[in-house]
């Protein structure tokens, strides 16, 4: 049976898209026709991939929790080794998403669940800069994180365009993490707008045919300028793969909240305190609507008579808000939270067949506080001891990585051996440590740790704090 999936986590690869084709079968001047347009695909990608980034979570393991399936699933886990209940606790879970860049200062847009749960989260651009990020906001109405990173540089940020100009049939073009594969290009169509897919009470995704996966959530779907105009977050499918249902958070949406976060921290959207539901055609005949758009009260959320005053009433059919046609309950929920807090919103009414204007006040969405991660790390988080080899020899075991650690992400586990640091080879935990700390007190960024596991080695970069 199907299900509805949001994605978790795109290396270099060529432009997808079904220009081929139309090449392949076209008559006379169909082949220049099918090269023009994948000429132009190849061309908005050129100048729109530097924006777009990865996007890395680290997260604690459950006990439960198999690593070795673990990197096919939505988390994309890059623990490959099987997970006991003892030790799940010192093994880490890394998460694949996508996310781009919307300010020069270093602000990134990307999906609230990519990043939530994790102990730390990181970014890296599309120059293979990798940066720790904090979260600037993450409300919990919508699937959207505000990241930010200090680039020490003006960073090159995307161009949102208008979402509601979007047409079924118009041409988008994704671009994301899928699995891990950076930078990864599919091409396809909008295929619906206005989908509503009971993820919040705003819903108004637009639905694409644009090859989309694991790994793709947060990132940017654009139109066939180059601009931003909307952000991938959900499939549809009978399996893990895409089948072809893919749906992206509108950017004009993107606008109003990521704009709110970066000016004020907050979104502090607006709402009535009313539940609504669409008009059917049988329900219109019933009370008398004048057509089949709008939004019927079902219940009023009064406070005692205090927000509403009454003078919204349960029957009523919502047609028009600040002179505006109301669609459906979720256009009127999306107006409501895009007008100032405490304002007077002007209500057309049917009631009982009769028009009426009623006057109500905006008051604000109650949103639970921010999830924040705890501050940047100022730890590496090994903690190592010294164990003796068959040959009598002394050898530095990790015994622990702690997850709010700068190591988390490094790759290192619980029991590997490390052989050496910085190409200096170490017996005793307190010399590598002294390495550790020498790299500090230079400001390197990044350490070389050789490590055995499993009678293999290799060389893993380990964040320096």
């Amino acid at each position: 049976m199907p299900t509805i999936t949001s994605m978790r986590r795109v290396r270099r690869a060529a432009v997808v898209s079904l220009v081929a084709l139309l090449a392949a079968a076209a008559p006379e001047g169909g082949t220049a026709r099918a090269e023009n347009a994948a000429m132009e695909i190849a061309s908005v990608v050129a100048k729109v991939s530097p924006s777009v980034v990865r996007v890395i979570t680290v997260r604690p393991a459950k006990p439960e929790e198999d690593k070795s399936v673990a990197i096919a699933s939505a988390d994309s886990s890059s623990d490959k080794a099987g997970a006991s209940a003892e030790s799940s606790a010192d093994k880490m879970t890394t998460a694949i998403g996508s996310g781009f860049i919307i300010d020069p200062a270093g602000y990134i847009a990307t999906n609230r669940h990519v990043v939530e749960g994790g102990s730390s989260v990181f970014v890296m651009t599309a120059d293979g800069e990798r940066y720790q990020a904090t979260v600037a906001g993450m409300p919990g109405t919508v699937d959207m994180a505000l990241l930010h990173i200090d680039a020490n540089r003006p960073l090159k940020a995307v161009i949102f365009g208008d979402s509601d100009k979007m047409r079924v049939g118009d041409a988008v073009i994704a671009i994301g993490s899928p699995f891990g594969f950076d930078t990864s290009v599919t091409s396809g169509i909008v295929s619906a707008v206005n989908r509503d897919i009971m993820e919040s009470p705003f819903d108004d995704y637009i639905q694409t045919d644009a090859a989309i996966n694991h790994g793709n959530s947060g990132g940017p779907l654009f139109n066939i300028h180059g601009e931003v105009i909307g952000m991938n977050s959900v499939i549809f499918s009978p399996s893990t793969g895409s089948s072809g249902l893919g749906f992206a958070l509108p950017s004009n949406e993107l606008r109003f909240v990521f704009g709110r976060l970066m000016k004020q921290g907050a979104v502090k959207a607006g709402m009535l305190p009313i539940h609504t539901q669409p008009v059917t055609w049988m329900l219109k005949q019933a009370l008398g609507a004048p057509d089949l758009q709008g939004a019927i009260v079902t219940s009023v959320q009064d406070s005692g008579n205090t927000m509403m005053h009454g003078v919204v009433k349960p029957g009523d059919v919502i047609m028009s808000f600040n002179g505006e046609k109301v669609w459906d309950p979720r256009d009127l929920a999306r107006k409501a939270a895009v007008a100032p807090i405490g304002s007077d919103a002007v209500l057309g009414l049917s009631r009982g067949g009769l028009q009426q204007t009623v006057h109500v006040e905006i008051h604000e969405w109650p949103e639970d506080k921010p999830i924040v991660f705890a501050e940047g790390q100022k730890h590496i988080g090994l903690q190592l001891a010294s164990a003796e080899v068959s040959n009598g020899k002394s050898v530095v075991t990790v015994a622990s990585v702690d997850p709010m650690g700068t190591a988390a992400d490094s790759g290192i586990q619980k029991g590997d051996i490390i052989l050496e640091v910085q190409q200096t080879p170490v017996s005793d935990p307190d010399q590598a440590l002294n390495i550790f700390h020498k790299e500090m007190s230079q400001k390197r960024k990044f350490a070389a740790v050789l490590v055995e596991r499993d009678k293999k080695l290799s060389w893993m970069p380990l964040a320096i704090p």
